[in-house]
């Protein structure tokens, strides 16, 4: 085997798609020992947690080549995990040398993801009004959160491209969420306000990393699920920060009336 240490480069490529788009830990390990051991090496650990990722194997030298990937998260796409994971599974049945597996992945890395910042918008969009139908609302909510959200997201978008961390963009999308609709119901009279309003924060609640951290954590990942639940807990801390000041501000503004 000639230059073991350039077989590092796919390894961590697979494992930074994999936590970028919104993959467990637990897996981003297990795809990486898979690929190894297809590679040809006998001992392969690899370690991750959510803001990076510990890979080592040893050489056909004997020696032990060992590198560390920062990882810093982006949407969330789980066909990208999915087909990272295709590639490990492809690795075991058939053999694929160095530059293939990594101009696969980087195929992964480069395509355009299925959904345009639009339909993401829209279908943010539809399930929040969803939610206000399911709290009890009808008609007007459902409008009303659809928009509400639509707009919310778009905002977080903005947001995104200046480069603002998406703790800001939560707490401005919640504050709009409640502000919003607590001024149209004062306005025309119109809304289950409750309702509504849940239904505008219900997509900006971390269901996904708060699944993480309690899987990480049944699987003793202690580490790792003391991680997703911290970020969960912030992104919660958001969502209720961002009601409570759109709250305020809207009491402020009128005077307390609803």
């Amino acid at each position: 085997m000639n230059d073991d240490a350039r077989y590092m480069a796919p390894l961590h490529l697979a494992a930074r798609l994999i936590l970028e788009n919104g993959g467990e830990t637990y897996r981003v390990e297990e795809t990486v020992t898979r690929m190894g051991h297809a590679f040809g090496f006998s001992e392969v650990e690899a370690f991750a947690v959510p803001s990076g990722i510990f890979i080592s194997y040893r050489k056909g030298d004997g020696n032990i080549e060992t590198a560390v990937k920062r990882v810093r998260k982006g949407a969330t796409d789980l066909t990208r995990v999915d087909a990272v994971n295709a590639i490990s599974r492809r690795m075991e049945q058939e053999q694929l040398t160095c530059e293939e597996v990594m101009e696969a992945l980087r195929a992964i890395e480069s395509r355009r993801a299925q959904l345009t910042k639009w339909q993401l918008m829209l279908a943010l969009g539809l399930s929040s009004a969803g939610w206000a139908v399911m709290f009890g609302g009808w008609g007007w909510d459902a409008a009303v959160a659809f928009v509400v959200s639509t707009l919310a997201q778009g905002v977080a978008f903005l947001l995104d491209r200046a480069r603002m961390r998406s703790f800001v963009g939560t707490l401005t999308g919640c504050f709009l969420g409640t502000i919003l609709p607590m001024f149209f119901h004062l306005f025309t009279g119109l809304l289950v306000t409750d309702a509504c309003i849940a239904a505008c924060l219900m997509p900006m609640l971390p269901g996904l990393a708060m699944t993480n951290a309690v899987q990480d954590t049944m699987r003793g990942d202690m580490v790792s699920g003391i991680a997703s639940a911290t970020s969960a807990a912030l992104t919660a801390a958001m969502v209720a920060g961002g009601a409570l000041i759109g709250n305020t501000v809207f009491r402020l503004l009128t005077g307390g009336v609803l």
